[in-house]
């Protein structure tokens, strides 16, 4: 029995981490998988015979987003039934295998989490629908910036960012240097990078800025002043 119960308590895992992060189209193969080699039930595998929706993204900005929805080959029309009561059809890009529709999103509607219906027409003229999960967010990443404030030239610059949990990109950058990914680090706790200083930099204060970007594409960016020292 060990094994199925490994493979229930993966399957819940992973179950909570959609919850928290949206699907995503391997983690649902791999809950299919278990549950098909373990047999018991998830709410991904109750109606296998159903075509399957994924929404993208999941973390919007409040305005003129776009819903892009990945479907089984089967399904040739998509709705979506938004919860501020819009209906939108939704049109097929080939080139991307995705449907896709744009929708105006109030702006009175708060961040938060919302969802909509979304309905599924396959060849057959057979009817599905499926409930979704998406969130408005249009506050732009807040950002702490943690760094010497005086270093050499060619000498290493280390730096450390603390940002919203919803962060998905960090990036450094100074006068002259490369720009430095900036990648989480749970012994830190927080994020950090290394930028090389150019050799041949002249003495004189300079401005770090850090950029971010959170899941919605929301951006933001903080400066300080680094003191570089001739060699």
């Amino acid at each position: 029995h060990l094994p199925r119960e490994w493979a229930r308590a993966r399957v819940n895992a992973l179950l909570r981490e959609m919850d928290l992060n949206g699907e995503r189209e391997e983690t649902i193969n791999e809950i299919i998988r278990l549950s098909q080699k373990y047999r018991f039930v998830t709410p991904y595998t109750a109606f296998l015979a159903a075509p399957r929706a994924l929404l993208r993204p999941r973390v919007i900005q409040p305005g003129d987003p776009v819903i892009r929805i990945k479907t089984d080959p089967a399904i040739t029309a998509v709705t979506a039934v938004l919860p501020f009561g819009e209906t939108l059809p939704l049109h097929f890009i080939t080139s991307a295998g995705v449907w896709q529709t744009r929708f105006l999103a109030p702006a009175w509607l708060p961040d938060g989490a919302y969802r909509c219906r979304i309905l599924l027409t396959d060849r057959e003229g057979r009817a599905y629908q499926e409930e979704k999960s998406f969130v408005i967010d249009s506050h732009a990443p807040r950002l702490t910036v943690n760094a010497m404030p005086r270093v050499t030239a060619g000498s290493e610059l280390p730096i450390r960012v603390t940002a919203d949990g919803d962060t998905t990109r960090l990036t450094a950058k100074l006068y002259g240097a490369a720009p430095v990914t900036l990648t989480w680090s749970s012994e830190a706790k927080a994020n950090v990078g290394t930028l090389r200083v150019p050799a041949g930099l002249s003495a004189g204060s300079y401005r770090l800025t850090v950029t971010a970007e959170d899941a919605a594409h929301n951006q933001s960016q903080i400066e300080t002043l680094v003191q570089v020292l001739g060699r």
